[in-house]
């Protein structure tokens, strides 16, 4: 099966949103973990076709007509058709053809299962009216002699909300791995790649199609005012865990930053380019920390609580909530909080 081509297919698109819920769109989730799975395939020399790369409605016809021209009609392809659920569910399911057996699905399921997500089911679906044919008319009309449809998770579900928001891309790499398997061609682990040195020609733009990143978010990450670059220019890809970065919360001040950091104002100002004193909740600031600084940052993993916090910098929840101007205890899994800086004398 080497020789197979890969079909991504990223469901939905311009006037069609698809499902919504949480402030999250179907159509912008799926583009995003289809461009995620089509450059990691490329990357690992597996033939892959997209039927869309951007924010473009295609009525089913068109889809099903692109589909058998990008492949010029051959059948010889996995096709990946990918979707997020509505509904009040929770979880991932994957829909395979009447055509087949339940291996590449099952295997599609594991690996999103073994990323976090919880699993729901494979199945199949009859077309009432000819129960001899699949429902979904991609599966039914694509020409692919494997089509499965999978529902990454269900938008306007809270927990799903956030997983899709935050491990989206992980789930992708679990696509990534079982497409590998299945042709049985060699799967590397997706390289760690955190920075970019831009070079002549590059755009924020065409830098962000490349790995799958916003303009908006380089922009963020990196600090940038506007969306001028220069050769030779170091840009992150990737949000840096850095004690140096400090998330304002609510109650925040300037001063009462600086006091924290043992920072003047000033200085805040200047490596922040701000010029007034104006900031607002969520907003990212620079802090040039010093060695003798007595806090870091911590970033909110899975699973964690105030408590397991606490007990695992030593410090009383009551203080971890002072400390952190926090009205809401429940934690969000990136959610920066500053706690004491660990020493060796800690216990874990």
């Amino acid at each position: 099966m080497k020789n197979t081509l890969v079909v991504i297919d990223a469901g939905h698109g311009g006037i069609d949103s698809g499902a919504i819920g949480n402030n999250l769109q179907e159509k912008d989730l799926n583009l995003e973990v289809s461009n995620y799975i089509y450059r990691r395939l490329q990357e690992l020399n597996v033939p892959v076709v997209s039927t869309r790369t951007e924010d473009e409605y295609l009525p089913k016809e068109e889809r099903i007509k692109r589909i058998k021209t990008i492949t010029n009609n051959n059948p010889n392809t996995l096709l990946i058709s990918n979707h997020m659920n509505a509904g009040g569910g929770e979880g991932a399911e994957v829909v395979f053809s009447l055509k087949n057996n339940p291996e590449f699905s099952s295997l599609i399921l594991d690996n999103i299962g073994k990323k976090g997500q919880l699993k729901r089911k494979i199945y199949q679906r009859r077309l009432p009216e000819n129960p001899n044919l699949d429902y979904y008319y991609i599966l039914r009309e694509s020409n692919s002699n494997e089509p499965v449809l999978i529902e990454y998770g269900f938008v306007d579900n809270k927990t799903d909300s956030e997983k899709l928001k935050n491990n989206l891309k992980e789930y992708g790499e679990g696509v990534v791995e079982a497409i590998t398997t299945y042709l049985g061609v060699p799967y590397n682990q997706v390289q760690n790649q955190e920075e970019y040195i831009v070079q002549k020609g590059d755009t924020l733009y065409s830098i962000g199609r490349k790995y799958n990143i916003s303009v908006e978010e380089l922009k963020r990450i990196n600090n940038l005012k506007d969306n001028m670059i220069s050769i030779g220019q170091v840009l992150f890809l990737k949000e840096q865990n850095n004690p140096s970065n400090y998330i304002v919360q609510k109650g925040d001040t300037l001063y009462s930053i600086g006091r924290k950091f043992n920072i003047s104002v000033e200085e805040l100002k200047r490596v922040n380019n701000l010029n007034t004193n104006i900031i607002s909740i969520g907003q990212e600031l620079i802090i040039p920390i010093e060695e003798e600084t007595e806090y870091e940052i911590y970033t909110v993993q899975k699973g964690d609580s105030l408590w397991k916090i606490s007990v695992q910098y030593q410090i009383k929840v009551p203080d971890l909530i002072e400390l952190n101007n926090l009205d809401n205890l429940t934690l969000q899994i990136g959610q920066k909080l500053l706690v004491p800086k660990k020493n060796d004398s800690m216990l874990y």
